[in-house]
Parts: C-alpha cells; structure tokens; sequence
C-alpha cells in the first residue's frame, strides 16, 4: 500500500485471550500493514528480567508493567521500536483503553475488537502451543480474570467495531479485510 498520508492509519486489535486477534493481526499484516505485538513486549520485558517465558510470569510482568509506570506502559513500550516511516500499522494486544491513547496521539486510530466463547478460546489457546499458554482450565480462567482487571473489557466495549471469531478462519479473514477497507474509505474522504 502506498500513501501520501500525514499521520500513520493505526489498527488496534483488542480481545479476551485466543479470540483470534493474533491471526487477525497476519491478516492485516498481508494487506501491507506494519505489525506490533504488544504480548510481545510483555514476553521480552520478561526475557529481560531473567524470568522464564509462561503464563505466570508474563501476567506478573503485565501488571507490574502498568502498576509501576501507568496502564498505558505496554503501549508505551512499544514505541520504541514503533516504524515513524510506515502509514499503515496493525497493533497487536491492546489491553486498556489508556493503551489506544498512545496510538491515538500518534495516527488516526481504529479499535477492532475480536470475540471468540470460553471454550472456542480455551481451546485455540491450547492448539497455538505457545509457552505462555495456560496449563489447566482453573489458568485459563485466571488467566481472563487478570486480562479484565487491567481494563480489556473496557477495550472491547468502547471498540470502534466487534467481530465474532465463530465460524470458519476464512469467514474471520474476510470480515476483518471486509473492515478494513470499509475504513480505510471512510478515512480517504
């Protein structure tokens, strides 16, 4: 994608955890957007403290995170690997409304909000094999109980859009590429 636009067209992407904005995410990546993972920057800030990469650990890191520099610091994190030459950019793991701010400052801002259930995520979670995936569903569990108290409810119910992840990956992608460009339009008027 080419463009003449001043301030970077940010995609931010909000979620429970395993509804899919990961592979919503790709998706957008392939339609020529930049792509930050913010459960990245969590993953590395945990690296960095000498802690093993899982579940505890990264959600320990997490809150640490924003309960010693605001519930913005994730986001804040990010920038600074964050691309100043690239117009179109998809952020990954938005946790808190305070997070889209940090983007809102920076480009013109839309949150995309992705819904999976319990068990469809639960199970999603299980399949990627990542090593911050929880081990039991009582993890899992706790797991969306800490997502919520750091505001990703909030997220997801001030989201500029809500898209059910509850058919197959094909219909996802095309309701996410369907968004898009939807506005994508909207914002070249």
């Amino acid at each position: 994608m080419c463009s003449v636009l001043k301030r970077p067209f940010i995609v931010c992407l909000t979620g429970m955890p395993g509804s899919g904005k990961t592979t919503v995410a790709h998706a957008i990546k392939g339609m020529g957007f930049h792509y930050i993972s913010l459960g990245d920057v969590v993953r590395e800030e945990t690296v960095s403290r000498g802690l093993e990469v899982n579940d505890k650990n990264c959600g320990f890191v997490m809150k640490d995170l924003r309960e010693k520099l605001g519930p913005h610091a994730v986001a804040q994190l990010s920038l600074k690997s964050f691309p100043r030459d690239k117009d179109f950019i998809v952020v990954d793991g938005i946790r808190s409304i305070y997070e889209i701010q940090v983007y809102r400052n920076i480009g013109r801002t839309k949150l995309l909000a992705i819904h999976a259930s319990p068990d469809r995520r639960y199970s999603f979670l299980l399949s990627r094999g990542r090593k911050d995936a929880p081990s039991s569903r009582v993890d899992f569990d706790l797991r969306d109980r800490r997502e919520l108290e750091v505001g990703v409810g909030d997220a997801i119910a001030l989201s500029d859009e809500i898209i059910s992840n509850n058919s197959t990956l094909d219909e996802l992608i095309e309701k996410v590429r369907n968004q898009i460009k939807l506005w994508l339009e909207e914002d070249m008027l």
